[in-house]
């Protein structure tokens, strides 16, 4: 954003309706100018009917030779309850064929099925609809069942020990890219329930522990801006040691306004931390055990990728001359560079960034334009994910 564009944001952002209005047109009114399609140095390789999943996930397996991956036969649209992907991979090195190793109805855009590898294992988990209930299944690399667990999947820590769940379900009415059609839950009619919330998931014996409820949750530092509003949690990620991981609480006012909270948490639920923001985060990234990068408003400091000291209100802003929107962090294995992108500016176009953390220098590695089709759901985020070697 520019200095204008920051302004009016700032002056809309709390109005949802009025702050999509202004945006659509805009973009129209650039979009009319030609332009080319994609500005790129480099070689871009394209599965057709091919996706992964979110950002904060890694698709290459322990030995970086097979690479996950949906596949889907359907227009792209938002999914239907009896639309279908294929699961499966592509071997290295040159990734052509897809190997399937199974199906599901459980998955959507911006997460797919949570596919990913468990642990250092050849083992892979997803999420799936068995006997009207949402589940996860572990299966080998031949598609072979090796377990089922009773409740879906967001996380797992980088062992493969412990995962952690929430409901799908609750996500339907407000985050409707983020949830699973199927399945009902009696608590997902209630906006703050007692009865669900964060759960951990040990994955060797399928046991399950409720660590904390929505209502508990929202008792925390209440605001008066949760008042009367439906409350849900969401994008919980491990700490790269798994022993603490984060997660938001977000609740929705009836102008449709979302807003989120930051915590912290150990594995098993104690020293929860409630991070300072101001309502509002969005994407996140594990620097190391202690830090955490998320792109974040604070009040009188502003939107900004901020690195956040666990367990303590320290922070210092990362890039401040570099980024001035939101977009889908990840570190490099070696934590000495970033990647991430940006969603559609004024021309609708989308920006695929490097950042070199010791040297203080962004890079453009990819720009593309996007069909105004893909604005709101479906959408095209890139997701950008960093293989085992980096």
């Amino acid at each position: 954003m520019n200095r204008l564009e920051r302004r009016i944001y700032n002056i809309v952002r709390f109005s949802p309706l009025i702050k999509k209005w202004i945006t659509t047109i805009y973009q129209k009114l650039f979009s009319l100018y030609p332009q080319p399609e994609m500005k790129t140095d480099f070689d871009i390789i394209i599965k057709e009917n091919f996706f992964y999943g979110f950002h904060d996930k890694c698709p290459w397996s322990p030995d970086n030779r097979l690479l996950l991956a949906h596949h889907f036969s359907d227009p792209l649209k938002m999914p239907a309850a009896d639309d279908e992907v294929k699961v499966g991979y592509f071997t290295a090195p040159d990734y052509k064929s897809f190997h399937q190793i199974g199906n599901t109805k459980t998955w959507n855009w911006q997460m797919g099925a949570m596919l990913q590898w468990v642990g250092k294992s050849k083992l892979i988990i997803f999420n799936d609809f068995v006997k009207k209930h949402l589940r996860s299944v572990i299966v080998n690399t031949n598609g072979e069942i090796i377990q089922r667990l009773d409740r879906p999947i967001a996380t797992l820590n980088a062992g493969g020990e412990w995962a952690i769940s929430h409901s799908f379900i609750r996500l339907r009415r407000y985050a409707r890219a983020y949830c699973y059609l199927h399945g009902e839950e009696k608590s997902a009619m209630d906006p703050c329930p007692s009865d669900d919330g964060l759960y951990l998931i040990k994955l060797e014996s399928g046991a399950v522990r409720l660590l904390f409820t929505i209502d508990e949750l929202a008792r925390i530092r209440p605001n008066d801006k949760m008042a009367d509003c439906y409350h849900y949690l969401t994008h919980p990620l491990f700490a790269p040691n798994g022993k603490r991981f984060i997660f938001f609480h977000r609740w929705v006012q009836t102008n449709n306004q979302i807003w989120t909270r930051m915590f912290s948490s150990n594995r098993d639920g104690s020293d929860l931390h409630l991070f300072d923001t101001s309502g509002v985060v969005t994407h996140l990234a594990w620097k190391d055990d202690d830090t955490i990068l998320a792109y974040a408003y604070k009040k009188d400091v502003g939107d900004h990728y901020y690195l956040l000291k666990d367990k303590s209100d320290q922070f210092e802003i990362l890039g401040k001359q570099y980024f001035s929107s939101d977009g889908h962090p990840q570190f490099s294995p070696d934590r000495k560079y970033l990647i991430t992108d940006t969603y559609p500016d004024r021309s609708h176009r989308q920006r695929l960034l490097l950042f070199d953390l010791s040297k203080n220098h962004k890079r453009e590695l990819l720009s593309v334009h996007i069909p105004m089709r893909y604005t709101g759901d479906p959408r095209c985020d890139f997701h950008p994910r960093w293989d085992r070697t980096g």
